[in-house]
């Protein structure tokens, strides 16, 4: 049988024993990392499995749905019937197995010209259908089907009752996110697409919970940052092996953007209980960081640790990596939350636990977190047009930056997150070593805001000093009622960042981002200076004098002709102009101010140079090898492809275009 053997067989057969008696198997952590495992539907009906050979570049899925009728099954880049990708099949009367390859343009699925899906098996078991399935990763049939890449997507299910008639829009249908290529290390007592959900043994009996558990009145306000501090339950070295998050309920869940915990390093001679005991006994306060003096000393707390962003499953490790714990005796770490609260609601109590799994079990390598991107708040370097279907924004960490921050060897990363906001459409880190662009550490050029998950490699990457990184991101900003969108705190604004995972952690540096320096950049909009305003929290103009004091959002939204000609120079300005990379210690002799961690600081520097670098724009860009010739719009196309676009675009008279 094509793309699966007999031992792949044996492992479905075990995953199905399981589906019908869940209380005899322990789910943990598989053997292979490229099996997975989802209940799709809430009331557990519809079951989905699949394997992942990269010798074959085939996927094999299995489903297991109660049903005697139809099972249909899908690909989608937004979870949508038209331009996905479908099987419908079954078993019918006879006993006999029927499958069909289709794609979709309306209400009913329409049969493909090439059958590019395999059946592997069927059968029915009483009031349950299993069928068995495979698919190359790309078809090379652009029109009809969609390929299986890094990207995003989105599994699409339905079922019928029976297998006369064959109706997609049925009421049992829907659809879930899932990068399908990606290896999974999450344990199966803990991931919730698995039914039964936590009643296994969890890991280990090493394994202990570092429970930060977090009530909140949010008030009736757009956004609000929360920074709570929390105390280490150990004071002997242990190693965080993954992270989790609890919401008891759906609306808990819905007002928080995203969490973040950094690790406090206290001055030298510094009881560090004197400086955190106090805020965790007064609940902590609002942390806009750009404050000094600074009352909660949140400026000893800059050392990255980890995020979890919207929809976010369990993160957790490789066996060979751990993140140390309280390997110094008592440590205090601080969480700082991003309550989303865009309709105003008031009277909002929220609730949520995020829990840190540690082990006294000591892993051979030692993980930090390096945060990479734009330097957001604080900097106009994101300015997006209205209008704009494709608009790319990118943050360097300068070679001089990664010379400074990464020992001789270099550092070896094996996971990534990837962060935009709401109007955020791909993102993709950038490796550059002297005149070449290595593999992308990371792609998606379907990026989807509801569902921002760590992406465990599948191939570590050595990233050495002198390298040049650099975060992209696009955005699309058709739908903003011609307003224009710049960077900022609230989902409504937007970020271009990533979070790396690496060993062996750094004792200095924990971020490295940059900003916009050249003088033509804010000019081409009619700006020359702008500060940043902490009671408004919004960057605001302060020159030429008759825009004083108007925010840039407004300012770009309603003071701009956005012309097709001022579109293309401000892009070409965000990609190739040179921007200042920022990378501080956090050291405890060497912690920045709250000022410093501005735009203006930045600008002052914390004692480090303050390395500049640009977009290569004469280097060889990397392409992912293909058997297929495709028409598809990349972030990472080449140069002269995007003059292409544009010239297209501009004859058709758009104003988007494609970056890079």
């Amino acid at each position: 049988m094509e793309g699966i053997s007999v031992r792949t067989f044996i492992t479905f057969g075990f995953l199905l024993i399981c589906f019908f008696n869940w209380a005899t198997c322990d789910y943990r952590t598989e053997e292979n990392p490229y099996k997975h495992f989802a209940q799709v539907d809430p009331e557990g009906n519809y079951i989905l499995e699949w394997i992942v050979n990269w010798d074959t570049k085939r996927v094999t899925f299995n489903v297991t749905v109660a049903t005697n009728g139809y099972i249909g099954f899908g690909l989608s880049r937004r979870g949508q019937m038209n331009g996905s990708d479908i099987v419908i099949g079954g078993v019918n009367r006879n006993g006999r197995s029927y499958f069909t390859d289709c794609h979709g343009t309306g209400e009913i699925p329409e049969i493909d010209d090439s059958q590019d899906w395999s059946l592997l098996d069927a059968w029915e078991r009483g009031s349950r259908t299993f069928l068995s399935f495979s698919r190359p990763f790309d078809t090379c049939d652009d029109e009809q089907d969609v390929p299986i890449t890094d990207d995003l997507l989105q599994v699409i299910w339905t079922y019928g009752e029976t297998d006369d008639e064959i109706q997609y829009h049925f009421q049992n249908r829907g659809a879930m996110p899932v990068y399908l290529l990606d290896p999974d290390l999450v344990p199966r007592s803990l991931d919730p697409r698995v039914p039964n959900n936590g009643q296994q043994p969890l890991l280990d009996d090493s394994t202990r919970i570092f429970e930060m558990t977090t009530t909140r009145d949010v008030p009736a306000q757009d956004t609000m940052y929360w920074c709570s501090f929390h105390k280490a339950p150990t004071t002997s070295k242990h190693h965080i092996i993954g992270f989790d998050t609890l919401f008891p309920t759906e609306k808990d869940e819905t007002h928080v953007h995203h969490l973040v915990i950094y690790r406090c390093h206290p001055p030298p001679g510094v009881n560090p209980a004197s400086l955190f005991e106090p805020q965790i006994a007064s609940g902590g306060g609002e942390c806009y960081f750009i404050r000094d003096p600074n009352p909660m000393n949140t400026q000893y707390c800059t050392e990255d640790v980890f995020l979890w962003a919207v929809k976010g499953r369990p993160t957790f490790f490789p066996e060979h990596v751990g993140m140390p714990l309280s390997a110094n005796g008592p440590e205090y770490y601080l969480l700082q939350t991003h309550y989303d609260n865009p309709n105003l609601e008031s009277n909002l109590r929220i609730t949520f636990s995020l829990q840190a799994y540690y082990s006294s079990v000591i892993r051979p390598n030692e993980a930090g977190m390096i945060t990479l991107g734009t330097i957001t708040p604080g900097s106009t370097s994101i300015i997006v047009p209205p209008g704009e279907t494709n608009h790319t924004i990118m943050g360097m960490c300068a070679p001089g930056c990664t010379d400074q921050m990464f020992p001789e060897e270099g550092i070896t990363v094996f996971a990534s997150l990837l962060h935009t906001h709401i109007r955020g459409r791909g993102a993709r880190y950038h490796h550059f070593r002297g005149n070449t662009e290595l593999p992308w550490i990371l792609t998606d050029e379907n990026y989807d805001f509801n569902y921002q998950q760590y992406r465990v490699l599948r191939e570590e990457r050595k990233v050495l000093p002198g390298d040049l990184l650099v975060n992209s991101c696009t955005y699309d900003t058709t739908d903003t009622n011609g307003t224009a969108v710049i960077g900022g705190f609230s989902t409504r604004q937007e970020m271009c960042t990533a979070f790396l995972w690496y060993y062996t952690r750094s004792n200095s540096h924990a971020f490295c981002r940059s900003e916009l320096k050249s003088d033509g950049y804010l000019n081409l909009v009619g700006v020359r200076t702008t500060q940043w305003n902490q009671e408004r929290r919004a960057m605001v103009i302060t020159s030429p004098a008759r825009y004083s004091g108007i925010s840039m959002a407004d300012y770009t939204t309603n003071y701009v002709d956005w012309t097709v000609e001022m579109r293309e120079e401000l892009q070409r300005r965000q990609i190739y102009d040179p921007q200042s990379s920022q990378c501080p210690r956090f050291t405890p002799d060497d912690v920045p101010t709250e000022s410093q961690l501005s735009t203006e600081g930045a600008r002052e520097g914390t004692g480090n140079q303050q390395p500049m670098s640009s977009f290569p724009s004469k280097v060889r860009l990397y392409q992912p090898s293909s058997q297929c010739v495709r028409r598809r719009n990349q972030i990472g196309g080449q140069q002269q492809r995007g003059k292409t676009i544009r010239e297209k675009e501009r004859s058709k008279g758009r104003r988007g275009w494609s970056g890079i």
